[in-house]
């Protein structure tokens, strides 16, 4: 929910350019410092751990969003930054989760269900928009408090601590406990005896002396290169900015409704990646989604330029216009925006897996940066940031296709055997 409050909000409140673009880019901030607190601790403490503790700065956060006033620029910034920390430090610790507990027999799910996590962003993003076209923005505000309230606690009573973390830690008695719950016999040593240097990660050198391992750095590398093309493709900044996105000069039509039909489509993505992958697998979904995104996102540069450039235009013009837009949250919800997390997980070895916050990290940066730019770049050129992302989306498909593995249907082992090979 907060991915898309920056977009029903920021119609509402008396903020200039400068304080419009950092009350978009603070909960970045906030993830950024959600990452570098919490790869470590994912992997000293427990994935369920860093599920529970991290639920509360979102309660936190979405409060201040609640009660600040349209003026009162501190309370929103406090609130951003709050509610940005519990999402950087929980954003990759589902894709984690899943890929450690599922048995042999299921690897057909993994990668479908590891995506969850990013359906239950679009989810959100989506619920935000519902709410927004009904109640104003501090109300939206409080159920998103009320929401982490609630995960909190579903987190303490029903999710088991990942078994393969607990054999890691030599708590075998425990991991089969946890086995039992989740409905998984199978022990999975991930490149990494059991129960092995566990007292070596009590020290946070040694674990960063991890990434001098070849089945640390190499898929760290592409990780973080497909964030790279997962933000300055602009999949996310259509996200932030959807409202102001879509509006088109010549025809009325609500904004708001149209942002709506956004975030269904972006839901619909979601299920789409989640129903292919099982057959099509990773490469070729991120493949078709890079292609068809970044075409929609050049067709939509020269529709804002031809809004901008000719007079007396067809209205057609504008319509054109909002489809793309559709088109490119479609396709980017089914590959480029949820595969570069839904490999986090899967291609870090199980003792290093608190390395894939650097991927988020990087991420995050990137997302950080691509806010600020944005609203400066349509300023000088409203039609030259969409031919940039296009451009950029464009250059994702050979690096997918020379440089991702194909996790669909290999245990982690597997793909994890292919950068010690």
């Amino acid at each position: 929910m907060l991915v898309g409050f920056s977009a029903i909000a920021l119609p509402e409140l008396n903020l200039n350019l400068e304080q419009s673009s950092w009350f978009a880019s603070l909960p970045v901030i906030g993830c950024i410092l959600g990452n570098l607190l919490t790869g470590y601790v994912i992997d000293r403490y427990g994935r369920k751990k860093a599920f529970f503790v991290n639920t509360v700065p979102a309660f936190i956060g979405f409060i201040f969003l609640a009660v600040a006033g349209p003026l009162e620029v501190e309370y929103l910034y406090i609130g951003q930054l709050c509610a940005g920390i519990s999402q950087g430090a929980v954003i990759y610790a589902a894709y984690v989760y899943i890929a450690e507990s599922l048995a042999p027999d299921n690897l057909h799910f993994r990668s479908s269900l590891a995506s969850w996590n990013a359906l239950g962003t679009s989810l959100g993003i989506c619920i935000t928009y519902v709410l927004a076209y009904f109640v104003f923005y501090k109300t939206v505000a409080l159920i998103a408090a009320s929401i982490a309230l609630i995960s909190s606690i579903l987190v303490l009573v029903f999710i088991p601590e990942s078994p393969a973390w607990l054999d890691q830690q030599g708590r075998f008695k425990e991991a089969q406990q946890a086995r039992y719950r989740l409905g998984c016999t199978h022990i999975s040593t991930h490149n990494v005896s059991i129960g092995e240097n566990v007292k070596s990660r009590d020290s946070l050198l040694s674990h960063l002396l991890k990434v001098a391992r070849k089945d640390v750095h190499k898929p760290l590398l592409i990780a973080v290169t497909y964030c790279f093309f997962h933000q300055f493709s602009g999949t996310q900044v259509f996200a932030a900015y959807m409202v102001d996105i879509i509006t088109v000069k010549s025809l009325h039509i609500d904004s708001y409704l149209t942002t709506l039909i956004c975030g269904l489509i972006m839901m619909l993505g979601q299920i789409s990646y989640t129903a292919f992958l099982p057959k099509l697998g990773i490469r070729k979904i991120a493949i078709l989604s890079s292609l068809v995104a970044s075409l929609a996102a050049l067709v939509l540069a020269i529709c804002i330029y031809l809004s901008d450039s000719v007079t007396g235009y067809s209205h057609i013009v504008d319509y054109i216009h909002i489809v793309s837009v559709w088109v490119n949250v479609y396709f980017s919800a089914l590959g480029i925006a949820t595969v570069p997390y839904a490999i986090l997980g899967e291609i870090f070895p199980t003792d290093a897996k608190g390395f894939a916050s650097v991927s988020v990290f990087s991420d995050n940066m990137f997302y950080f940066i691509n806010l600020m730019i944005y609203p400066r770049a349509v300023v000088l050129s409203s039609s030259g940031i969409f031919y940039a992302y296009g451009m950029i989306g464009f250059l994702a498909v050979p690096f997918v296709y020379y440089c991702v593995p194909e996790t669909v249907g290999r245990t982690l082992e597997q793909v994890c055997s292919d950068y010690t090979s």
